[in-house]
């Protein structure tokens, strides 16, 4: 089965890194001045990544910050989160 983001994955995609997800990418990246959807945020924007996996429906996301260490996050279709060792395998965590 090959599934699309659920509307509660979309709301947590926006929920961490700023932006509403538009399209159908599994994955990608970009520079975000909005880390965790806050509008107020007035300093380095953060690195967010994500990749979506279609075959179980596994949205994982990462935001990382020079000054400080990574943020990860992973949610299935119904926006339970992700065991950690699951979303550590795609993202390590940086110590």
């Amino acid at each position: 089965m090959s599934y699309l983001l659920s509307e509660i994955q979309k709301n947590k995609f926006l929920e961490t890194s700023g932006y509403e997800y538009v399209g159908e990418s599994l994955k990608g990246n970009f520079m975000t001045e909005y880390p965790f959807n806050n509008r107020e945020w007035e300093y380095s924007p953060w690195h967010f990544d994500f990749k979506f996996d279609q075959d179980n429906g596994f949205l994982i996301c990462e935001l990382d910050h020079r000054m400080t260490n990574n943020r990860t996050f992973g949610w299935d279709q119904d926006g339970n989160d992700l065991p950690e060792e699951l979303v550590n395998r795609v993202y390590h965590p940086h110590i």
